[in-house]
């Protein structure tokens, strides 16, 4: 790759946005130590595509409303039930983490 990603017409500067986590994670998958840059700029790649066309698609299920929210996201992974599974155990986690923080106040 020439350093550049393209996203739909425009041309931006690779950023290694997850490049501490991903090698990590593909360790924890299988992949050897270390992982070869190149495989972790793919992967990298798919990672940001997917992150990418999920907020498009929760962007559009939001419709004329300003801003997207959690269950505009829900809704695009509703047919994925392990995501939306996650999605659901995480609001519940941060929920619980906010009533622990009024406590404590």
């Amino acid at each position: 790759m020439d350093g550049q990603v393209e996203v739909g017409k425009k041309q931006f500067p690779r950023r290694k946005l997850f490049g501490r986590e991903l090698p990590m994670l593909m360790y924890g998958f299988g992949d050897s130590s270390p992982s070869r840059p190149e495989s972790v700029d793919v992967l990298e790649d798919i990672l940001i595509d997917y992150i990418n066309n999920t907020c498009v698609q929760a962007a559009k299920i939001a419709g004329p409303r300003t801003k997207v929210g959690v269950e505009d996201f829900k809704f695009v992974l509703r047919k994925d039930l392990k995501k939306l599974a996650r999605v659901e155990e995480l609001i519940a986690m941060n929920k619980e983490i906010e009533d622990a923080r009024t406590l404590f106040e």
